[in-house]
């Protein structure tokens, strides 16, 4: 039974991905930015250790996102999300992994273009001796789930609040579920999340695409006065 990982993408649309930051920056600039974020996660994990698979919406999504991936990621398994919310969809890829010969199956978004092989890589161990798995953000949500076979974990549990992870991880528990955790990160949602983006650019080689993206949209000056994220962080990991 093999590892897999799925990066949920949308096609690349105005007015379909990132919304909510394209109402404060414009959704042309959205979609240019979230192009840049497709390119910098398929790049990076192109020679990852494990399968690498695209998990696409909405139906003929597929031929908007392939350009920008490269060969490398055209070569991976491509699965249409299908209908229903995000609950319905990410049931359906974590009820399907048996059927498609995964033994450990994780999804992560692609709102979170910095997301390293090695978090992946650390989901991945922990599904060794856990039975699910999440990787925080700052705003209670997550950007990584993992399963060690098919668990209902989503049942009852609305999508897009501040206590999805921590109420994930409860009902997971309450079912005698082993639950793990790889280190937290952030996402990006709203204009105000780009200054933590900005603040790794300049160690991280492999957001060059995220990198001139925002200095043609004129998004890499110096940020706004804002509160620190590693409090944030440090909260997301209790």
């Amino acid at each position: 039974m093999s590892a897999a990982l799925y990066i949920a993408a949308k096609a690349p649309r105005p007015g379909l991905a990132k919304t909510r930051l394209g109402r404060a920056i414009g959704h042309d600039a959205a979609v240019a930015l979230y192009r840049a974020f497709l390119r910098d996660l398929a790049a990076r994990f192109a020679a990852a250790p494990f399968a690498v698979g695209w998990y696409v919406t909405p139906p003929g999504a597929w031929p908007e996102i392939a350009p920008l991936v490269g060969p490398a990621g055209r070569r991976g398994r491509v699965l249409a999300q299908g209908d229903g919310d995000w609950t319905a969809r990410q049931r359906a890829l974590f009820r399907g992994a048996a059927a498609r010969g995964e033994g450990r199956t994780v999804l992560i978004a692609s709102d979170s273009p910095q997301v390293a092989v090695a978090a992946v890589a650390a989901a991945f161990r922990q599904l060794d001796r856990h039975d699910l798995v999440l990787g925080p953000v700052h705003d209670g949500g997550y950007y990584l789930i993992g399963m060690r076979g098919w668990h209902d974990v989503f049942g009852g549990i609305p999508m897009g609040t501040g206590t999805v992870r921590r109420d994930i991880a409860a009902r997971a528990r309450r079912a005698g579920l082993a639950v793990g955790r790889v280190a937290p990160t952030f996402d990006i949602d709203e204009a105000g999340d780009l200054r933590h983006l900005r603040r790794l650019l300049p160690g991280r080689r492999d957001l060059a695409a995220t990198r001139a993206a925002l200095q043609a949209l004129g998004l890499d000056g110096p940020d706004a006065p804002a509160a620190p994220i590693d409090a944030a962080l440090d909260a997301a990991s209790e």
